[in-house]
């Protein structure tokens, strides 16, 4: 009977120890993953600040931008926890993309597009895949809230 019991013991204790390094093991999987996949997203906007800032160069040239009148934004500037960009300004840059979107101004293959943000307007430069760069401007005078940001130009040109 001593036996028996010290057997179900041994048996449980087996158990209860296989469960525990598994759900050990669990946890660290799964933060070892996050990690990972922490370090996946900088090296991602690290690339995509890169290929931004290439693009804002070659739009400035192209299109002979005065970086004096317009600031240069990237995709980082809109997000919320930015503060380096007023939230009227990251406003008036979103309603002016989504705008830009909407008329299929941004299609698959081209370089993520930049912002260059002036007093009431938003230009958007995209470097398209067939290396033509287009430039679109929109107003952005009124309240974005209440009014679509309008199109004033669009310029396409051969990238220099």
């Amino acid at each position: 009977m001593n036996k028996k019991k010290s057997k179900k013991l041994v048996i449980i204790a087996g158990i209860l120890s296989l469960l525990t390094v598994l759900f050990v093991g669990n946890i660290v999987y799964a933060k070892t993953i996050q990690h990972s996949q922490l370090e996946m997203d900088k090296e991602v906007e690290a690339k995509d600040l890169v290929v931004e800032q290439v693009v804002s160069d070659l739009a400035i040239k192209t299109f002979d931008i005065d970086t004096n009148k317009y600031k240069p934004l990237f995709s980082d500037d809109l997000k919320e926890e930015n503060t380096n960009v007023t939230s009227d300004i990251k406003t008036k840059v979103i309603a002016a993309k989504v705008m830009l979107s909407m008329e299929k101004g941004i299609k698959i293959g081209d370089k993520l597009p930049v912002y260059f943000y002036g007093e009431n307007e938003v230009l958007i430069a995209v470097e398209h895949a067939d290396g033509t760069m287009s430039l679109t401007k929109y107003d952005v005078s009124k309240d974005v809230s209440k009014q679509k940001p309008i199109k004033t130009d669009h310029i396409v040109k051969k990238a220099k």
